[in-house]
């Protein structure tokens, strides 16, 4: 945590609180892989909202899967959707950005960003490409609902709201590696990619979590006219990108499979899988920041 405080170290207490950014995965992180609690980390969480950290969710979930999960925890903050294939900001919010599209659920008013196709388009992308390569997937818009539960261990409401989606499609891919490579490079022709998550393949736009997060980072910059410190959080492949362009990035270490390994002189592994570790890594740097250590 040396260089965190070397980041901050103008910028002690509540003064260098008002300059970061977190940003962070879901499942397997912020999130218990196996029973989707986030309860090991809600003295951090309160603490970052006492002092206006925003706590910005950079996922691979839904929009209406996020808005539930804000709701419970009681935040509203801007969102990364879909593996970064959409932002969300609150319409009302202090945050504001031109060229979004108004989205409300409810007496909720969301402004939406995508940044690739619309959900129909991949999944006809996707028919087409089976029809002619014979690929052998089983994407969401494939499943109904008792079956996204089996695949994803969501309770039946929880899966209804995965399967509601705008910007991406994951898929379990059921063919060989060889077949794979041939898949990705027919996707990249219609401007798709394919990014492996905890569970599954998601295919989306080449806009990826880094991506999100530096637009995020930028329109905050923007708005308040200072520079912002990212601190990231994650714990699989498609959080690679994100950990990697993240001022200070933290692995958080996987239950079922060896930790991910990042390109980054600045890193840190958490000490513990899921929401226990993301909390002891917050309160470190918390700790680094508030005492200037």
């Amino acid at each position: 945590m040396q260089y965190f405080a070397q980041q901050l170290s103008t910028t002690k207490g509540y003064q260098g609180a008002s300059k970061l950014l977190v940003f962070t995965d879901l499942d397997g992180t912020l999130l218990d892989h196996d029973s989707y609690s986030y309860e090991a980390a809600l003295p951090s969480l309160n603490q970052l909202k006492q002092l206006n950290v925003p706590i910005i969710f950079n996922t691979s979930k839904t929009f209406m899967e996020v808005l539930q999960l804000q709701k419970k925890m009681g935040l509203q903050q801007p969102f990364a959707i879909e593996n970064g294939s959409a932002l969300c900001i609150p319409a009302e919010g202090e945050l504001q950005a031109d060229e979004l599209s108004p989205l409300n659920v409810g007496k909720q008013r969301w402004k939406l960003k995508t940044f690739g196709p619309s959900y129909p388009d991949i999944c006809q992308h996707l028919s087409v490409l089976r029809q002619q390569y014979h690929f052998r997937f089983q994407g969401f818009n494939d499943m109904n609902v008792s079956e996204v539960q089996l695949n994803t261990g969501l309770p039946k409401y929880d899966a209804q709201l995965a399967k509601q989606r705008m910007a991406s499609e994951p898929l379990l891919w059921n063919d060989s590696d060889d077949q794979l490579k041939i898949f990705i490079s027919k996707l990249e022709a219609h401007n798709l990619a394919v990014v492996k998550g905890g569970r599954f393949y998601h295919v989306k736009a080449k806009f990826d979590k880094a991506d999100a997060m530096q637009w995020l980072k930028q329109l905050y910059q923007h708005q308040y006219q200072r520079e912002f410190t990212t601190i990231a959080l994650g714990d699989s492949e498609n959080d690679r990108s994100m950990l990697e362009r993240a001022d200070i990035p933290v692995v958080i270490p996987r239950k079922h499979d060896p930790a991910l390994m990042i390109d980054h002189p600045n890193s840190s592994l958490a000490p513990h899988p899921g929401p226990y570790g993301w909390h002891q890594s917050m309160q470190q740097i918390l700790h680094s920041l508030l005492n200037g250590a």
